[in-house]
């Protein structure tokens, strides 16, 4: 006689695990995709941006000096509203262009490395890092390699299925 935990389902998991898997999908599904969203959200509008223009400046940010189309490319903007966004990103001194020295008629969006606004992003993260600091401390080092080589593969599949669903034919 097996023990409801352990009776095994599809796959050779058991009822349990297979459980576990489907609250942890829906977890990162649904509440902490939506308690992200909402908090960059919160984040951008305390530094004076919309989501959009905050989260283009932290692309630039992380993937340094780029030509629009490649921003346009990684966010899946047209053209017109990437310059909008470069534009306003420019206004609030996170971004300046340059001529592309490899073809001057070309520009390359250059991050602004001290500012402002990055001084704020510092200031308003700091509490935040202090909070999340405190959940990583309760792992070990074996089970924050799994969390982490977690975190990078879901991140890896987002990024790509944000590409695949842009480049499918809608339904």
């Amino acid at each position: 006689m097996t023990d409801s935990r352990t009776r095994r389902a599809k796959g050779g998991r058991t009822d349990r695990s297979s459980s576990l898997r489907q609250e942890v999908g829906r977890q990162l599904g649904s509440r902490f995709s939506s308690a992200v969203v909402l908090f960059h959200s919160a984040v951008a509008e305390r530094l004076g941006l919309n989501v959009t223009d905050f989260k283009c400046a932290e692309i630039l940010m992380r993937i340094g000096p780029t030509h629009p189309s490649r921003l346009a490319e990684i966010t899946g903007m047209s053209s017109a509203a990437t310059a909008q966004v470069v534009g306003r990103l420019e206004r609030a001194g996170l971004v300046r262009r340059e001529p592309d020295t490899a073809d001057r008629r070309r520009i390359v969006i250059r991050p602004v490395e001290d500012n402002g606004v990055q001084r704020e992003l510092v200031r308003t993260f700091a509490g935040f890092a202090q909070r999340v600091g405190e959940v990583i401390d309760r792992y070990d080092d074996r089970e924050l390699e799994a969390i982490g080589d977690f975190v990078a593969r879901v991140t890896e599949v987002l990024e790509n299925e944000a590409v695949r669903l842009r480049h499918s034919a809608r339904p």
